[in-house]
Order: C-alpha cells, then structure tokens, then sequence
C-alpha cells in the first residue's frame, strides 16, 4: 500500500487496512526492524509518525510481487469463473 499512496501515518494505515490499532504498531515494528519500513515525525501533523517504505521494503516488495499471479490461481482453482466473479464482487462490497 505505502509503495502506491505514498507515506501514511500509523492510524491512516490502521484505518484503510481495517487492522486494530495495537496489531499495527505490533506489524509497523516488526517492519521496522527488518528495515522495510522507516517511522518519521509527520510533517503535516506533528504528533504523528508518518511510515515511508525503504529501499530495502521496495526490493522485497518487488520480490514478493512475482510470485502473487500464482498464488492466486492457486488459491481460487477449486472456483469456476461464475464463482470467482462472485467472490469478487462480494468482496467489493466489503471493501468499500
């Protein structure tokens, strides 16, 4: 997500990952730590920290992303196409 919209705050990402709170800071630490992620005061509100990807988290990034086509034909192959675009469409209404 950050690779598409760019730095967020802690509470933003929570939000539109629909994450609790305290699990986030639990997942934004271990990021951190592994260095894929740094935590920066927030320009635009000094109170928060603002989480920016690395270099090293576009790498990994990039990495991963090859291998997700076939994770999801994997994942969905026991669905006809009629199912898939139900699924689909079922998870778009949760997701908005």
């Amino acid at each position: 997500m950050l690779a598409a919209v760019g730095p967020r705050s802690q509470q933003a990402l929570s939000e539109e990952l629909r994450i609790d709170r305290s699990v986030m800071v639990g997942i934004a630490d271990e990021l951190e730590q592994s260095g894929y992620i740094r935590r920066e005061r927030d320009p635009a509100d000094r109170r928060a920290y603002a989480v920016t990807l690395t270099t090293a988290g576009r790498r990994a990034l990039t990495k991963a992303e090859k291998y997700i086509p076939d994770f999801l034909d994997r994942t969905f192959a026991p669905l006809t196409a009629t199912e898939r675009e139900q699924l689909t469409a079922l998870l778009g209404k949760l997701l908005v």
